[in-house]
């Protein structure tokens, strides 16, 4: 890999932090090659221990706020420079939760970090991004026994000549053959919309730019999947398909505003009826419509993914959601920026029937470790909610730095919407804190306004902004039941109950069994330490886990109730990356546990991570 790799020196006697000359404590820094054609950052200069990083302008933002953002990856900590190149007043460095302590000198901010997605904001000026990701765990090399070079096939890597047939011929062959990991080095591929096939991947090397053509025609080089509101086309497809992975740390440019001003609507990335897809580690930028659609898809995973969209400041919103999972089952996304024009993350049943079959209920769909700035809604369940259920859809750890609304439950259409649960939430500024409502009637469609809210939990939810709570229901037959709060601030201020004058509550009649507790399980040891390293995904009678590929150790599952008693613990060794589900049933009497709220606890080779999840009768 044409990584660019730097060791830095560890004075251990000494144990000194060399803050002054930019020396980094024990930290390897990869940067990655700018791409032809990249603009350099003017406004910014990034450092990394002594590495100057590439920091990109989005000047194809003309028009709303060209945005910069620097990319590189980091074992260990690193001290960070960043160098603004015009007078300033102030600055802020989201999300404030990190508490990362900053100095400056001059026109220069510096700072210490790991793997971290940052947001610089100085005075009024155009924002600086700072995405830095974990180093990959053994990626694939040219020359390995499965590897197959795209520049084998002598395609253009300067960005002068369209090349999707030769790349779809590339990714045709490379699917289920023994060369089944089709690698693109650094360099700017033009190409249109390319179909990813089964049982391959696709690697992008960091500085690798698959680059959306200008041409909307070439954007319907294939038929077939869903299409909504003019959407059916993206840059990357996965259409009917299995076992498939895009990963690496290039990026996927979808040209977005360019073709949209020509009356084009697409995704960047794009799922149709696919199962078992992974997709890590890419930048995903530049969406004409929402950039990231999972469509009627099961155990799709996405992972350190970055989102960066066009976000208008003319006006309120224009369709760039980041990710949004519409008719999928057993799915995620974990470690993850989203910087949207629109929802960053919207979860939705889009159709009563598609293509003569019913709906694919939402159901397991996990959100964590998520970093947004956006227009519109930040953690957000519709509004397209047909069908007759979504139920357990988690947004855990997330940081709101920006957004419209904060949580949000849009339920207007024939969906019966339970076990939603919004947890660990940071909110720096929003104009709606909370708004769980089925009573509105959008006016580009029409809604027949027949859904119940059931169960809602805000947990460990802390604001900065002391912005409305919104909860109406359009009548006792169709109401909002069960709202549950847990540890819920504003200001540094505990709420209490829907009087607390610390809180702006709006409540409708139609709205009841709100609840309030102080106490969330909290167990000793809790940690955080490489949450990553497998996931979880509650689902009603059980949890299913994913853990790193061609790992074999012994797992330990506690379950524990809001009161902090022991009621499961189970060991169980791994199987790789196969998803695994157990169900919750009692060490005692070894049967299914009864209804109501508990906290699960996965340990396995020293890494913790925990979920609240609810048993549903």
């Amino acid at each position: 890999m044409i990584q660019n790799r730097v060791l830095s020196v560890l004075t251990i006697v000494m144990n000194i932090v060399l803050l002054s000359t930019g020396t980094s404590v024990g930290a390897a820094i990869y940067t990655y090659p700018s791409y032809p054609g990249a603009a350099t950052s003017p406004l910014y200069t990034v450092k990394a221990g002594d590495e100057t990083v590439f920091t990109e302008k989005l000047t194809m933002f003309a028009g709303e706020m060209q945005v910069h953002y620097a990319h590189f990856s980091l074992e260990g900590v690193a001290n960070v420079q960043v160098t603004v190149n015009e007078n300033f007043t102030k600055y802020t460095l989201s999300p404030k939760s990190r508490k990362i302590q900053t100095t400056r000198n001059g026109n220069t901010i510096s700072f210490q970090t790991g793997p971290n997605y940052l947001v610089l904001t100085v005075d009024s000026k155009e924002l600086l991004f700072i995405l830095i990701d974990s180093p990959e765990v053994n990626p694939p090399k040219i020359g390995d026994s499965n590897v197959k070079n795209i520049m084998d096939y002598n395609v253009d890597n300067k960005g002068g000549k369209l090349e999707t047939k030769t790349i779809q011929n590339a990714i045709n062959e490379a699917s289920g053959s023994s060369k089944n990991i089709l690698y693109f080095p650094p360099g700017k591929y033009l190409t249109g919309e390319l179909f990813i096939k089964s049982n391959m991947t696709v690697y992008l090397e960091g500085g690798a730019v698959l680059y959306g053509s200008d041409n909307t025609a070439d954007f319907n080089s294939g038929s077939g999947g869903m299409s909504t509101e003019g959407m059916q086309h993206s840059l990357i497809r996965f259409l009917n398909c299995k076992n498939a992975s895009l990963i690496g740390r290039g990026v996927l440019e979808g040209n977005g505003k360019l073709i949209r001003s020509k009356g084009f609507n697409a995704c960047v990335v794009k799922m149709d009826e696919s199962s078992n897809i992974l997709v890590d580690g890419v930048i995903a930028r530049n969406s004409s419509y929402w950039n990231t659609l999972p469509y009627r898809s099961d155990s799709v995973t996405i992972k350190n993914y970055k989102v960066i969209n066009c976000r208008p400041t003319s006006k309120d919103y224009n369709n760039t959601d980041g990710v949004d999972f519409d008719e999928c089952t057993n799915s995620s996304l974990y470690n993850a920026f989203l910087y949207c024009g629109d929802d960053p993350m919207a979860v939705k049943n889009e159709f009563l029937t598609w293509n003569g079959k019913p709906t694919m209920n939402i159901k397991n769909i996990h959100h964590e470790k998520v970093v947004t700035y956006s227009n519109s809604a930040s953690c957000k369940i519709g509004t397209k909610t047909m069908g007759q259920s979504m139920s357990n859809v988690t947004f855990k750890d997330i940081d709101i730095i920006k957004a419209g609304r904060a949580m949000v439950i849009d339920a207007i259409d024939n969906a019966v919407i339970e076990n939603i649960r919004f947890e660990d939430i940071r909110v720096e500024a929003t104009g709606v804190l909370i708004d769980i409502q089925n009573t509105s009637k959008p006016s580009w469609r029409s809604t027949v306004n027949q859904c119940v809210v059931k169960n809602t939990y805000i947990t460990n939810v802390a604001s900065d902004a002391n912005s409305s709570i919104s909860l109406k229901g359009i009548s006792s037959q169709y109401p909002i039941d069960g709202v549950h709060f847990f540890n819920f601030k504003i200001l540094g201020k505990e709420i209490t109950s829907k009087t607390d004058p610390d809180a702006r509550w709006s409540i409708g009649n139609n709205v009841k069994n709100i609840t309030f507790d102080l106490k969330v399980p909290v167990l000793d040891g809790r940690s955080k330490s490489d949450a990553g390293a497998f996931e979880l995904i509650a689902v009603n009678s059980g949890i299913t886990c994913r853990f790193p590929a061609k790992t074999e150790e012994t797992a330990e599952l506690q379950v524990y109730t809001l009161q902090g008693k022991s009621v499961m613990n189970h060991k169980f060794k791994t199987q790789g990356d196969r998803p695994q589900t157990i169900q919750f049933r009692s060490t005692d009497s070894g049967k299914i546990l009864p209804p109501g709220l508990y906290l699960c606890k996965m340990t396995m080779a020293g890494c913790e991570k925990m979920v609240n999840f609810t048993m549903m009768r």
